[in-house]
């Protein structure tokens, strides 16, 4: 009886010990030099909308002074009244609390989502516990989430990314938990499907759909259909005005073959490059299809109810994302909320491998957290990096952005120790450089004409900065202060006009010209300070 209770005690300690390291590591990797790297240009339009939250009580595309707009037609992103609706709200709210209690911050713009993330964190361990009911798939699922470095970058923005993950979570949980028909499961579910609307509407709708289709294929009976009926048409009443409101609609461009085919292209470049392994697909095939068998390589049935509903979310998300007009670009954060679901399944593989053998299953696992091998094994022997995708899609702009992918994808590296060279060294961008400079150089109010990244300086700097994108606000008449002309941006040769028709002075600076500050993007992520680019190059006008 003593060696049992303490055997018994020695479980507990465990299962408390792990979760608890597992957080002290998830807080290092995430806070870790947060402020180090300036906000990039996405990150600013967030960080402005808020500030223009706070101070007004609406998220306001501007305030005067600054002037956000990243599309063609600026009526996209905002109403006539300049109501932003190009993205869901919450976010926004998020970084307006943080910069009303801290101030308007690096370190307090991201703050709110790297939190938000260290909460996914801590609930995706209960959730796996929960609903696999094996403490072997729960650790490896853990392991594999806390080191997926694409994962930890994208919690580390200022941007929603965090909120979609974490709420993608909740609503799946609330979800199982109707289907077993717990008590208040569908007040869960219902503000579950609300808040992840308010957390980005792109990922609320498809998976909505997937867990509908789930439902009704499974052929519900009785009370658990009527509830089910009943929390559609409640989240479709609290749902579907804000989408009106947002003229969700209103995005993007008429669906084309070739985009749609090129993204699907660049899903699965994403999920098998740097998620889950190609070569392990097979494996929870066959685990799937020989499920509630007792003998060999086989789901119970746990694992089996678990793998219908997160395939099905991840299926329908990556098919109605890649025909969706309102996406014309395909990037890695449009499927970061599938991550933990894809993880868990990668996790249900490594345990059925170790279960058979458990020396190939835990070296299976290192190399998982470690480097990406088994990510490129297949790839590196069919020669996949050197195909010429715009052949099969002559001329196609989708096709050409799918080579590109594919080219810097495919190659041999650490994610890990990359990050952790990040961690340990000091990153310098272009924009850090440019705010740096103008602090120094430039008066309050002085006007600034950048042909991009306007966002950042209009967030760091009290300067009137004008271009971008957009071009607000610049003409070939216009004399500004100062001119920034970066190499990888628009209208260079109006800039030129600009700088020729006035006396002024060329100044560069020790900082990389390059296309961003830093993006979160995986293949596009710069871990140290870019070395072999041009510096960057503004212009002073001379007043003398």
């Amino acid at each position: 009886m003593l060696c049992l209770e303490r055997s018994l005690g020695l479980d507990r300690l465990q299962n408390l010990l792990f979760p608890a390291l597992a957080l002290l590591v998830a807080a290092l990797l995430l806070f870790g030099r947060l402020d180090d790297m300036y906000l990039w240009q996405d990150e600013a339009e967030t960080a402005l909308v808020s500030r223009h939250l706070l101070a007004y009580g609406l998220p306001l595309a501007s305030d005067g002074k600054t002037w956000v707009q990243q599309t063609d037609d600026p009526f996209v992103s905002f109403r006539h009244n300049y109501i932003w609706i190009f993205h869901s709200w919450l976010q926004f709210a998020l970084v307006a609390l943080a910069f009303a209690i801290l101030g308007p911050t690096t370190f307090a713009a991201r703050l709110p989502f790297v939190l938000v993330g260290l909460i996914t964190y801590a609930f995706f361990h209960g959730f796996v516990s929960r609903w696999l009911k094996d403490g072997r798939t729960v650790r490896v699922a853990t392991l594999l989430l806390l080191f997926c470095v694409p994962f930890i970058l994208h919690l580390r923005q200022c941007r929603y990314y965090a909120l979609v993950a974490f709420m993608t979570l909740v609503i799946l949980d609330a979800y199982l938990r109707l289907r077993t028909e717990e008590r208040w499961a569908l007040p869960y579910f219902i503000l579950a499907a609300v808040l992840l609307y308010h957390s980005h509407f792109g990922a609320f709708f498809p998976t909505m759909v997937a867990l509908s289709m789930h439902f009704f294929l499974s052929k519900p009976r009785g009370k658990m259909l009527y509830q089910f009926l009943l929390a559609l048409a409640v989240i479709a009443v609290l749902v579907l005005p804000w989408a009106y409101f947002m003229r969700i609609w209103n995005r993007g461009q008429l669906f084309l073959l070739d985009r749609f085919l090129a993204h699907l292209g660049q899903y699965f470049m994403f999920i098998t490059v740097w998620i889950f392994p190609l070569i392990l697909v097979p494996v929870l095939l066959v685990a799937w299809m020989r499920r509630s068998r007792n003998n060999g390589l086989a789901l119970n049935p746990a694992q089996s109810t678990f793998c219908e509903v997160a395939g099905s979310v991840v299926l329908l998300n990556l098919f109605i994302l890649s025909v969706s007009a309102a996406f014309d670009w395909v990037f890695f954060r449009y499927i970061l909320h599938l991550v933990p679901l894809l993880l868990v399944l990668l996790a249900i593989v490594v345990v059925l491998i170790m279960e058979r053998h458990l020396i190939l299953g835990a070296a299976m696992l290192g190399m998982l957290v470690t480097c990406n091998v088994l990510h490129i094994l297949p790839y590196t022997f069919s020669g996949i990096k050197h195909i010429n995708w715009q052949h099969l899609w002559p001329g196609s702009e989708a096709f050409g952005a799918l080579q590109r992918r594919w080219a810097v994808a495919v190659y041999f590296r650490s994610d890990i120790l990359m990050y952790a060279q990040q961690l340990t060294h000091s990153y310098e961008g272009p924009i850090e450089g440019l705010v740096h400079y103008l602090s120094q150089h430039a008066k309050p109010g002085e006007t600034v004409v950048v042909n991009d990244e306007e966002l950042p300086l209009m967030f760091y700097t009290n300067l009137r900065v004008l271009g971008g994108f957009g071009l607000h606000g610049v003409s070939a008449e216009i004399q500004p202060d100062w001119v920034i002309d970066r190499k990888h941006g628009y209208y260079r040769d109006l800039l030129a006009k600009v700088v020729s028709s006035g006396p002024y002075e060329r100044i560069e600076i020790p900082y990389p010209d390059i296309r961003w500050e830093n993006r979160e993007e995986p293949g596009a992520h710069h871990y140290l300070t870019v070395q072999d680019e041009d510096n960057v190059v503004l212009y002073r006008l001379r007043r003398d």
